[in-house]
């Protein structure tokens, strides 16, 4: 039987939805002139996402510009500091300060996970978490992000898998004792970051992995996300590690520039392995992709060398002929 797929396209809110989701997150009535005036400016920053809308709604509340009176029984703010607030920030802004408010413990660990992919396991990022120091973590943070985490790590904070399937085991740093990783999860979700699906969680929004990819100091970045292939090659079990080989040689070859000669041929050989293994699914600009960093890796001695070379050359070849040939 022939299933049939309906796509439905959802575009953002125009503004009079948009002030019907602000009225009802506040409790308030869609009519009322102070209600209708909050969501037209939210709306026109926004364009009308209501994901980010609501982002607003809640970067207002953090920062203490929007209140629930007890005295009126109703959420109260200033319109023109809100105003204020809203013309000089944007979507990007509005995160990096919410990132800013984060334990930094919960900033590292959302460092680690915007390099595993919009969709990651929870034990993928503490097996980073267990076998990285804190101070190569803080070295690789933006040095705006170290100052400010400090301060907001003293005041507090408002399935089957793929790596490991015992998160509670993997809640434990680098002395065995009971971390602060199960608190951070759970900031995830009460900041609405990610979503987390007992041992599966995801970003909420493209943006917020973006966001949390920002925390990490830019001439850090590929060799963090080498850093961290390089752990999950090294700790994960060969099942585990099929399971996510494509992933974890992605995140080495961001590093491919810095790695000793001897290596070069460990990455060479792992890029040969998931290049054929793509193209056995027929996915061959994929398997091209790596091959060329296969080879990139190898440099001059590609064509030379050992046995070892020449005969991974003439394989790889020998891919290429059968892929590209047409």
């Amino acid at each position: 039987m022939k299933e049939s797929i309906t796509k439905i396209k959802i575009g953002n809110l125009s503004v009079d939805y948009a002030i019907p989701l602000v009225a009802e997150a506040l409790g308030m009535d869609d009519d009322d002139s102070k209600v209708k005036s909050l969501a037209e400016t939210i709306h026109r920053k926004t364009e009308g996402n209501p994901f980010f809308m609501l982002m607003f709604l809640r970067s207002l509340y953090d920062e203490k510009l929007l209140q629930y009176n007890l005295g009126v029984m109703k959420w109260t703010w200033d319109e023109d500091a809100v105003n204020s607030k809203i013309v000089t920030e944007n979507v990007a802004s509005v995160l990096v300060n919410k990132m800013n408010r984060l334990r930094e413990e919960t900033q590292r660990m959302l460092m680690v996970a915007s390099c595993l992919g919009a969709t990651f396991r929870l034990s993928a990022v503490m097996e980073v978490m267990r076998n990285i120091s804190r101070v190569e973590m803080r070295d690789s943070m933006r040095a705006s992000m170290r100052s400010v985490s400090g301060t907001a790590a003293t005041m507090g904070s408002s399935s089957a898998s793929l790596f490991s399937s015992d998160l509670s085991n993997a809640c434990t740093d680098q002395d065995g004792s009971v971390s602060s990783y199960a608190s951070s999860i759970e900031e995830f979700e009460d900041e609405g970051l990610c979503e987390v699906d007992n041992e599966e969680c995801h970003f909420m929004h493209d943006q917020i992995q973006l966001a949390a990819f920002e925390l990490i100091c830019p001439d850090q970045r590929d060799s963090f996300r080498g850093r961290i292939g390089s752990i999950l090659l090294q700790s994960l079990s060969p099942k585990e590690l099929e399971a996510c080989l494509f992933e974890v040689v992605g995140l080495m070859n961001c590093a491919a520039s810095n790695i000793t000669e001897a290596n070069c041929d460990e990455l060479a050989r792992m890029n040969l392995k998931v290049g054929i293994k793509a193209s056995e699914n027929a996915a061959f600009d994929t398997a091209k992709l790596y091959f060329k960093a296969g080879r990139e890796a190898l440099g001059s001695r590609g064509w030379e060398g050992d046995d070892t070379h020449a005969g991974f050359m003439q394989l790889w070849s020998e891919r290429l002929f059968r892929n590209w040939r047409f």
